[in-house]
């Protein structure tokens, strides 16, 4: 049978001109800080420099969550602004998106540390003033291994199968805190805890034009495992889909089933036993292929 032909240009207005335009806005970097004393001041001066080298009026506005070490005062004698938020990332993120008068909010972790040039200011706020995203994510290269087997055997196979237009837009490190975006696309409520960062995500799907990850260079920030932030991370991702139809409600114990198998195939890595590369090969095979069979059989 002959299958009709596609036009490429389908539905592409095609101009020959640029048809985006760069934008003029003030910048506010907000830093979340819990305790980090040790490196905020660093965080500090790296975004100072980072809006200097965009060349745009801004300011650097550190949350301090919870704190009860000097993250607070030092991060003043650095030269930033600082608001005393509640406990939890997103309850920080909030109080200095709140705090800070920028018309684009750039999100910097309180314990990063960038070794890149440019620094992460201009690589993440950059497309946004050049008009050619309005929110961006940094694509980080990561070593440790735990991200790659989220990344595989949990995000990509069920945000792909649920939220298929999000995988795109966000890159390989969809859990990075260094991200930014035009002020109207910061929501007034976020989780009060680590899921901030996914429910940002979801929220930028929905509301941003473009949404695009940016390619990032090296970098390091201390290892602090979140055993439960994964589950929690489930329920938020598939309350979401839910309730934007995208899932049936039905579909959610399958769902569950799914999960805790995912979960058994990525704690079954063994340092020095596998390969990591073709162990994340196989996770993903493995949890797209089970998650497809829970749904199929609801």
């Amino acid at each position: 049978m002959a299958l009709p032909p596609i036009d490429p240009a389908l539905g592409i207005e095609l101009v020959a001109e640029r048809t985006v335009r760069r934008r003029t806005a003030a910048v506010s970097v907000v830093v979340p800080a819990h305790d980090e004393e040790a490196t905020i001041a660093e965080v500090v001066s790296e975004s100072a420099r980072g809006l200097a080298a965009l060349g745009v009026p801004g300011q650097v506005v550190v949350s301090a969550s919870g704190c009860t070490d000097r993250t607070a005062e030092v991060a003043r004698s650095a030269g930033a602004l600082v608001v005393e938020a509640g406990i939890g990332k997103g309850a920080a993120v909030v109080a200095g998106v709140k705090a800070a008068d920028g018309d684009v909010i750039c999100l910097v972790d309180g314990d990063v540390r960038y070794f890149g040039d440019p620094p992460l200011v201009p690589l993440l706020v950059g497309p946004i003033l050049d008009g050619i995203a309005d929110a961006t994510v940094t694509d980080l290269y990561w070593r440790p291994l735990y991200p790659q087997l989220w990344l595989c055997g949990f995000f990509a196979p069920l945000a792909g199968a649920l939220l298929p237009e999000l995988l795109p837009k966000v890159g390989s490190t969809p859990w990075s805190g260094q991200r930014a975006a035009v002020r109207e696309l910061w929501p007034d409520v976020l989780p009060e805890g680590f899921t901030s960062d996914l429910a940002l995500l979801l929220h930028w799907n929905e509301h941003a034009v473009r949404l695009r990850p940016v390619l990032a260079d090296d970098w390091t920030n201390p290892q602090r495992p979140k055993p439960e932030l994964m589950a929690q991370e489930f329920e938020l991702l598939v309350a979401h889909a839910v309730e934007r139809g995208r899932v049936a409600r039905d579909a959610v114990p399958s769902l569950g089933e799914w999960f805790e198998s995912a979960h058994r195939l990525m704690a079954g890595y063994r340092p020095g036993e596998h390969d990591p590369r073709e162990f994340e090969a196989d996770l993903l095979d493995r949890s797209l292929a089970e998650l497809r069979a829970r749904l199929h059989s609801v």
